[in-house]
């Protein structure tokens, strides 16, 4: 044989086998109902009073209480500072809120140091002193003179992971996500931890008064920013019911009738009950749906990344299946295989020898997914580039068609399995029922949401394809809430 059909067989091999990943990533329509019916029961369950040996493994939902019980209407007014710690940044902010759905913003943001995020010898007290100080420097720049003057602050922090929330100030760290791996955090205060922090620095007039997730944040932000109008001719009334957040990781709430929140002892709900409080804004925590991955499509890449390079196997298995910190490390994990498998970067004997970055774990970014899903170039040069820039892998016009096509399967699984949360809930609550004509928004918050080339478009497809249809899709309106986690934490400051 020679070298150019041993060439053109190498490149059919390398296409046959594409085809067959292609193809584990798809989501049918078949199984999408199955996802949402199962997403469903697992609301219900969550809601439902748990047994210990539920609350011990920590799976399925969490469906955890807010108690955020009121939604702003945009009529608010007032400045609130807000906090918020995310995946990779933290933010402190202050947000002025005019009453007539706009807002103003000053913030400061972040890089979380590396140092913080290292698997052993990083403590609360470092992380939250950390935070404590670039918050003092956030009120020294802006409102050095109210604070030399003795002016209360209220703060919303905004704090985006698994917690058991007891009150509306107040919650214990369930377990970490997306990197951070302090120990003695979990079944700590944290709001008592960064309070502490802030009134060591002589902060005793800034009070952290509210606890809340960044989805919830995301939901009160968008519920202030809309209208509640789809439409100046129609009269159409769009109800916001979500808030969900696609980026570094996922999560979503909605608002849920208390009623059905039968794990909140009655006594407590009769409370609620007797203040005319009807609904309570729900944490699903859906980044763990399906643990057990009784239903969720499974590829060897997926039990690779989850046992090998997350820093919590068994947990977040939805998570690691939809958010941008993973789609980067889920392709990584393919070309390394076919590598492996000598089908692709030939010119590299061995894995040892492949460029460092594709060596290591979640050196490659969603952002040049993106990049790589919508080249139209001649050759796929821009694909070329991209890979070139971030990885310094040099590829074949075929090797970056190949690449190309497992990009737009790692994305369109993502944005399809993203999907099903946001069709359970709307089943679950009967939100398109409730009035005539009646429609849905959700507010979205997160880089892949925002940027990623088509998810949307690809998140509005599922959403038809699966068991709302089409019609409940038309109806389905996915808003950007913008500043969503700061905004959302200052509205939570300002009902506390």
């Amino acid at each position: 044989m020679s070298f150019d059909d041993l060439h053109k067989a190498n490149e059919q091999q390398l296409t046959s086998t594409v085809d067959k990943i292609v193809k584990e990533f798809e989501v049918t329509p078949e199984k999408l109902d199955e996802l949402v019916a199962y997403f469903i029961e697992q609301m219900e369950k969550g809601l439902a009073p748990q047994d210990n040996e539920d609350k011990s493994t920590n799976k399925g939902l969490p469906m955890i209480p807010s108690y955020v019980t009121g939604t702003p209407n945009g009529t608010e007014k007032g400045t609130l500072l807000a906090a918020d710690l995310g995946g990779t940044n933290f933010r402190t902010c202050s947000v002025t809120l005019n009453g007539d759905h706009t807002f103003s913003m000053e913030q400061m943001k972040s890089k979380i140091p590396d140092e913080l995020l290292e698997p052993t010898g990083v403590t609360s007290e470092m992380l939250f002193a950390y935070l404590a100080r670039r918050t003092q420097l956030f009120m020294k720049k802006y409102y050095e003179a109210d604070m030399q003057a003795g002016k209360e602050f209220k703060l919303g922090f905004t704090f985006s992971y698994p917690v058991d929330q007891t009150s509306l100030n107040s919650g214990t760290l369930i377990r970490w996500t997306k990197g951070f791996q302090i120990a003695d955090t979990v079944g700590a205060d944290i709001v008592q931890l960064f309070q502490g922090e802030i009134d060591k620095l002589g902060m005793q007039n800034v009070k952290i008064v509210a606890l809340t997730n960044d989805t919830v944040g995301t939901f009160l932000s968008h519920c202030y920013c809309s209208d509640n109008t789809d439409s100046m001719t129609t009269g159409e009334i769009s109800e916001p019911v979500i808030g969900c957040i696609f980026g570094t990781g996922t999560n979503g709430c909605y608002k849920e009738e208390i009623s059905k929140l039968t794990k909140v002892p009655q006594a407590i709900r009769d409370k609620w009950a007797e203040q005319g409080k009807t609904h309570m804004v729900i944490n699903t925590e859906w980044g763990s749906f399906d643990n057990d991955l009784k239903h969720l499509p499974t590829t060897k890449y997926d039990i690779d990344i989850d046992q090998k390079f997350s820093s919590n196997p068994g947990f977040h298995l939805f998570e690691k299946r939809v958010s941008g910190m993973f789609m980067g490390e889920i392709l990584r994990n393919v070309l390394v295989d076919l590598h492996s498998n000598g089908l692709i970067f030939n010119q590299y004997r061995t894995n040892a020898q492949l460029p460092h970055r594709l060596q290591t774990p979640f050196e490659l970014d969603s952002e040049v997914l993106s990049h790589i899903e919508i080249d139209d170039s001649t050759g796929l040069r821009e694909t070329e580039l991209s890979l070139l820039q971030s990885l310094r892998l040099p590829t074949s016009p075929t090797e970056r068609r190949e690449i190309q096509r497992l990009v737009r399967a790692i994305s369109r699984r993502s944005a399809y399995l993203s999907s099903v949360p946001l069709a359970a809930i709307i089943i679950k609550t009967g939100t398109l029922e409730m009035r005539y004509h009646g429609e849905v928004e959700i507010g979205c918050d997160g880089s892949v949401v925002e940027y990623y080339p088509g998810f949307r478009s690809m998140i509005r497809h599922a959403l038809a394809l699966g068991p709302l249809g089409a019609e409940g899709e038309r109806k389905t309106h996915l808003k950007i809430a913008k500043d969503g986690s700061g905004v959302g934490s200052a509205l939570c400051a300002l009902v506390a």
